[in-house]
């Protein structure tokens, strides 16, 4: 399945699978609203799929975001994709209450 990105001022909503084919587009869009507006919230309710791909993706954006002093949360995490940042140790590094 593909990714779909939806962006507003400083919100990404994410649609369908973080992984090697959609990695790059992910990156691009959160990198572009961490630049933009110094924040970035992701909506990633709509994410069915994440692999080690989309992680390495969270974790470039995150390390972008703490270089530039800018804010980066999660708002909303599919079923899924709680398991895996659970699983590697990220269950709490972004998200917000």
């Amino acid at each position: 399945m593909d990714l779909t990105i939806t962006q507003d001022t400083g919100t990404l909503a994410l649609v369908g699978s973080i992984d090697l084919v959609s990695r790059e587009d992910f990156l691009k869009a959160g990198l572009a609203v961490l630049d933009r507006d110094n924040a970035l919230a992701l909506d990633m309710s709509g994410v069915d799929f994440m692999d080690s791909m989309g992680i390495g993706a969270l974790v470039e954006i995150a390390r972008h975001a703490e270089k530039q002093d800018a804010s980066f949360t999660i708002s909303a995490v599919s079923p899924r994709v709680s398991r895996v940042l659970e699983v590697t140790g990220l269950g709490d590094a972004w998200r917000t209450p």
